[in-house]
Parts: C-alpha cells; sequence; structure tokens
C-alpha cells in the first residue's frame, strides 16, 4: 500500500478543491482516518497480527494519553518498512493536529459574535494535515486486513473505545472512503468461530500451506454461486491444478441462516450485518445520509485513459501458485491471485505492487445505492477517484438541495406543490427584544408570486417576473445537481445580498421517496 498511501495524501487536495467551491466555502467537516488492524485470534497467525484486537478502530490522532493509533510523541505510529529510517518530521510533529484531537475537525464558529471557523489543527492546511495522518498509518499492520469491522467500530464507538465518541454528529452527513489492495477478511475475536483460520499453530490445527490472501478469499467467496472448489478449511487448498473462473461471476459468501450461523461454512462476519449497522448510525434517514466510495481492487474500466500502460489486469477469479511472489517463500504456496499487478511499482523492500479482487467490500458498497461508487485502485493516481467522491458529496451539501424528497400537497396538479416555513435567521447580540435565544433574528419569507399572482414554475422559475416589492421570498425549483433534485432558494433585491451572517432556515413536510406523492413530476 506504499504507493497508493502517497497517491491518496497526493490527491485528497481534490476533493477538499470540490467541496471548497461550494457556495459558502467548506461546509463544516470531522475528518477521520482508521486502519485496519482488528488483530487475528490468539496472533499465533503472525505477520504483524497481535493477539486482542489490534488497533481498534481508533481514529488516528495526537493523543498522548493513548499510543494506539497515535502520532503523539509516545504514539505506535509509521513503522518504516525500511530499518533505521525514522518517521517524518511532520508525524512526529503530531500532523499539526491539537494535543488531545483524534480527529480532524474544522468547522463554523457557533457564536454569530465571532465570525470564522474554529480548527483543531494550526500552521497547516486541512488537506496537509490528513496525508500525514494517512501516511503515518504505515505498511506494516496485520495482514488480515478488517477494513469492514475496523469501520463499523469506529463509527459505533462506545463499545471500547470512547475517544471516537464525537466524532458522529446526528445531523451531518456520513461519507465513508475506503482504499485498499486486499479484499475485507473480517472475522470475530471469538476464536470458537474462526479457530481455524487464524490460530493454524494451536494443538490440533494445521500448517499453513496457503497464504493469508487466499485463506481470507476461500472462505468469504462464491464463484458460480458456489464455494471454492478444493478447499477445505482444516487443510487448505487441495487441488493439483489452478482454479480459475469469471470474475464477474463471483461474489461475496453470505451466512446461508443468520438464525442458525455455519462457522465452518463461514467463519468471516457476514457484510450483511456490518452493513445494517453502518445504515443504523443516521438511522431512518441513512440513504439520504451515507455516501460509501471504494478505492479498491477491482477490474479497472477499459476506457481508463488513465490507467499506466504496465498495469496488467485479469478478469479471471484466480488461485494459483505466484512466482513473483515475495519473500521468496510464498512463491511455493497456493495464493489468490491479483486482479491487476505492476512491476513497475515497488514498495521498499522490493515487492512489486499487485490488488485483489474485492468482492466483500463491493457488495458493502453496492448496498447504499446511488451513494455508492467504486474505483479501482489498480490506478496509479487518484485524482478523478477523489474528484468524483468530492463531487458525490458536493451534491447533497450544496446549499439550497432539499436533503429529503418534498411532500406533493396537491398532486393532482402538474408539478410539486410544497409546505414549508422559510426564513432569513440574522446572528444579532444581546439577547434581547426580537434577538431570540441564543442570539438571532427570524424574519419570514412568502413564497415568490409573479406579476399575476401565480407561484412560479418549479421547471421555469421566471425570477424576472417578481416585483422588488415582493422580495426578498422563497421559491421551489428542480435542481439536477442536488442528490433529490429538489431546491429551496430565496430571491432577493436586484443588487441586495442578505445581512452578513444570515442563514436561510427551511422547513417543509417531506416523506420517503417510495411515497408516490414524492415523486418528481
Amino acid at each position: 500500500m506504499d504507493p497508493k498511501q502517497t497517491a491518496l495524501a497526493k490527491s485528497f487536495a481534490k476533493m477538499m478543491d470540490v467541496l471548497n467551491s461550494l457556495p459558502g466555502g467548506l461546509p463544516d467537516v470531522h475528518i477521520g482516518v482508521v486502519d485496519s488492524n482488528m488483530g487475528a485470534g490468539n496472533g499465533a497467525i503472525g505477520g504483524n497480527c497481535g493477539q486482542g484486537l489490534g488497533d481498534m478502530g481508533l481514529l488516528w490522532g495526537n493523543d498522548p494519553n493513548n499510543p494506539i493509533a497515535s502520532v503523539a510523541d509516545n504514539g505506535n505510529y509509521y513503522v518504516s518498512p525500511i530499518p533505521n529510517n525514522p518517521p517524518p518530521a511532520l508525524i512526529a510533529s503530531g500532523c499539526g493536529l491539537n494535543l488531545g484531537a483524534r480527529w480532524i475537525e474544522d468547522i463554523q464558529n457557533p457564536d454569530p459574535n465571532t465570525p470564522g471557523r474554529l480548527q483543531n489543527y494550526t500552521n497547516l492546511k486541512i488537506e496537509d494535515v490528513f496525508s500525514c495522518l494517512a501516511k503515518a498509518v504505515g505498511v506494516s499492520g496485520c495482514g488480515e486486513e478488517h477494513q469492514l469491522q475496523a469501520t463499523r467500530v469506529a463509527l459505533i464507538p462506545q463499545s471500547f473505545n470512547q475517544e471516537n465518541v464525537g466524532f458522529i454528529r446526528p445531523d451531518a452527513y456520513l461519507a465513508i472512503v475506503l482504499i485498499t489492495d486486499e479484499d475485507d477478511c473480517s472475522a470475530s475475536n471469538d476464536n470458537t468461530k474462526n479457530d481455524d483460520m487464524f490460530n493454524l499453530t494451536s494443538a490440533g490445527k494445521r500448517d499453513p500451506n496457503d497464504t493469508t490472501s487466499l485463506r481470507c478469499a476461500a472462505r468469504g467467496h462464491l464463484c458460480g454461486g458456489q464455494p471454492i472448489p478444493n478447499y477445505t478449511p482444516a487443510i487448505g487448498y487441495t487441488g493439483t491444478t489452478p482454479f480459475t473462473h469469471a470474475f464477474s461471476d463471483c461474489s461475496a459468501k453470505v451466512m446461508p441462516d443468520p438464525n442458525n450461523p455455519d462457522y465452518v461454512y463461514m467463519p468471516l462476519i457476514d457484510v450483511r450485518d456490518i452493513i445494517q449497522n453502518i445504515k443504523d448510525v443516521k438511522g431512518a434517514n441513512w440513504a439520504q445520509k451515507v455516501l460509501v466510495s471504494g478505492i479498491i481492487g477491482w477490474p479497472p474500466d477499459p476506457n481508463d485513459t488513465s490507467l499506466p500502460s504496465t498495469v496488467k489486469t485479469y478478469d479471471q477469479y484466480r488461485i494459483d501458485k505466484d512466482p513473483t511472489a515475495f519473500p521468496p517463500g510464498q512463491q511455493k504456496l497456493w495464493d489468490y491471485m491479483p486482479i491487476c499487478q505492476d512491476p513497475n511499482q515497488t514498495s521498499a523492500d522490493g515487492n512489486i505492487y499487485r490488488a485483489y479482487g474485492g468482492l466483500r467490500l463491493k457488495q458493502f458498497i453496492d448496498a447504499f445505492g446511488d451513494k455508492g461508487q467504486v474505483s479501482s485502485i489498480c490506478n496509479s493516481d487518484f485524482t478523478n477517484a477523489m474528484q468524483q467522491i468530492g463531487n458525490a458529496l458536493a451534491k447533497v451539501l450544496k446549499p439550497g438541495c432539499v436533503q429529503d424528497p418534498l411532500t406533493d400537497m396537491d398532486p393532482n396538479t402538474p408539478g410539486i406543490q410544497p409546505q414549508c416555513q422559510v426564513t432569513d435567521r440574522q446572528p444579532c447580540s444581546p439577547v434581547g427584544g426580537a434577538c431570540l435565544q441564543p442570539g438571532f433574528i427570524e424574519t419570514p419569507l412568502n413564497e415568490c408570486k409573479n406579476s399575476q399572482g401565480n407561484i412560479l414554475d418549479p421547471t421555469n422559475p421566471q425570477l424576472a417576473s417578481v416585483s422588488e416589492n415582493s422580495r426578498p421570498c422563497w421559491y421551489f425549483s428542480y435542481d439536477t445537481t442536488c442528490s433529490t433534485a429538489q431546491s429551496i432558494s430565496a430571491l432577493r433585491k436586484t443588487g441586495v445580498g442578505a445581512p452578513a451572517g444570515t442563514f436561510l432556515a427551511v422547513t417543509c413536510l417531506t416523506c420517503p421517496a417510495s411515497n408516490p406523492g414524492c415523486v418528481a413530476k
């Protein structure tokens, strides 16, 4: 992951450029980094997989009280792949985060009398702080990557990592970006559910004769709707020849009967459980509030001109022996073969770059419908991917966009007739009289009407037809750049803007998109 972390660090600014270009500038953000190390059983499997819960889904930060996932002076940051190579000075300085900070915070000052933003970092751009944290994660974690489990416990921290409490804000959008070159291998820490998978050197268990990648893939994938052939959990791959199958016909394995789990058939955590937990973070509004993007091992778009010519891609799910594997002793083992590899990209130890098909990750991302998008990590440049992620965020964060579909109060009339209350909310001080607690004046706005007294057509508002005397007013329109394609905007007097610090407060009747009254016409 060394070159991919570098590519992410370089391209993160592209996503921030999109958000900074929103009307009103950067929205309030919490940005966190979490690694995939959740341990692996009793630690007997090795490969930097210790006993316990690894980094526990803790958000990386500058926390002097807990060295796990910390860039504080006592933290376990940046295990360098090159002996005696010290961490970069920026990481050693705490990545610019304030002491105790476990995530990046950049929000508008809630005090109307003190304009500006509150930031928990100093002397750096927000993209530089993120890039520093992303690099601090390093490449020496547990090889049994628990990407989805780490995401779940990071976002539901009340169980054991209290340091993450406060990262999730109830009314905020939640955007999850996964970047990984291996498929998810999330498994329970209960050894009765995965003993033959992780505790390979415990009494009565086999010695490993296949790779970590194959061990996770064979237990978590189906091809042609069937388990991987010639694979026995207690023995490993018993075939005498390689296995190939069309990658497009392979998928993530799920528990046949969740009420009667069969951990021999599927010792990994069912992705559906994690999907539901992530949706529950945002409750009934998850479909509008959660966005998921993955830069994962996936066949790249054949028309993608940014794909380096040196990258070799495959359209087959393959189990074989990899003659380029590193260390060399792994070349004799049956392996889950990569979906792409690039001999021109090498890590510090000389290993060439490979990415493995992320079927479990794809199942997770697809569960979020049009709010889920996949990019291939086979690319060496993530500029397009990060711009796409930024555009997806901008589409739901754009001022005026309706977050939930509006109720049509008159389905028999063409168009949508919403019921809304819209006010200008202007900060004021001191509190008293018209200046309400916690310090603002609300001025109701009427709905805009044309010179004939008719409400504006949302397909063509014709703003010039609204008299100056009836402004400011509000109007409803269709806007395809919004996630709901619906927008509420204020029309001001010509050449006159709202007073500095004014917010447009909008309250409308809404309903589920499945309700016919919410279907845009």
